[in-house]
């Protein structure tokens, strides 16, 4: 998990659309009082540390022990997340919101990722600009709200959303330059354009900056097959298999490999 909380999702990558898509949800606000109660620190420990149901449970009891515990609430929202019950998800957010109206960047923030997890882009739509009406200079909020775009874009053919994708992702790089999910972004964006070149640039910058992202290895090693650069698309897409990719991910890498007689 990155600060604030935020869970990060690598979502689909495919040979036409690759999208590095991560869903971050924030670290809900603290208290003395709270922290003793449900001893807050342990049960981000477990998240940590993948142990989602231990953390359930213990934010169950909590819940139960304590009802407007918003916090509490709120981390609960979380581990039904990583659990991926989405609707007891949504409930614990919702119930955090009401009892505590200042988490609204927060929770519109994870209701979008919880959308676009379920496949619901018009919602995620919503939920995103939710969270920019409340926080207008979230990077991670315009760069999901981006991805979505990116991902409604394909599903449609309606190129008027990579505009409006481009839009968001400019809108990160200004707020956080360098931003690595964004710059691929970029990239699956002009890719799906046929501006292979400029897709080239953006994801060898993304990849100075997190040279084992998965992410822009892909959609680098399909620019470099894009631009007849079999060399650099065999040495890319190799290193991209070397991170160990999930399966659906390597075979689409190693189908490429095999045209290219490696």
């Amino acid at each position: 998990m990155e600060k604030q909380g935020r869970l990060l999702i690598v979502g689909v990558i495919a040979v036409v659309v690759i999208v590095g898509f991560f869903l971050a949800l924030r670290w809900p606000f603290s208290s003395a009082k709270k922290a003793a109660e449900v001893n807050m620190d342990a049960v981000k420990a477990q998240m940590d540390a993948g142990e989602y149901a231990a953390a359930r449970d213990a934010l169950q009891q909590a819940v139960a022990a304590n009802p407007t515990n918003a916090e509490a609430h709120f981390l609960l929202g979380l581990a039904y997340f990583n659990l991926e019950d989405y609707p007891k998800a949504r409930e614990s957010f919702m119930k955090a919101l009401e009892l505590e109206p200042a988490r609204a960047a927060a929770v519109h923030h994870n209701l979008g990722a919880l959308a676009y997890q379920t496949g619901d882009m018009e919602t995620a739509v919503k939920e995103f600009k939710a969270a920019l009406e409340a926080d207008p200079d979230d990077p991670d909020s315009h760069y999901q709200l981006g991805a979505t775009y990116l991902q409604i874009a394909s599903a449609t053919a309606d190129m008027t959303y990579l505009t409006q994708a481009e839009a968001e992702f400019q809108k990160v790089l200004a707020l956080s330059p360098g931003k690595p999910e964004a710059l691929v972004g970029l990239g699956t964006l002009y890719m799906n354009q046929n501006k292979v070149s400029e897709a080239v640039t953006v994801l060898k910058q993304a990849l100075e900056a997190n040279p084992q992202m998965r992410e822009a290895l892909f959609a680098l090693g399909l620019a470099y097959y894009a631009q007849g650069e079999t060399a650099l698309a065999k040495e890319t897409l190799q290193k991209f298999l070397d991170t160990q990719p999930p399966e659906r991910w390597a075979k689409e890498a190693q189908d490429i490999l095999t045209q290219l007689g490696q």
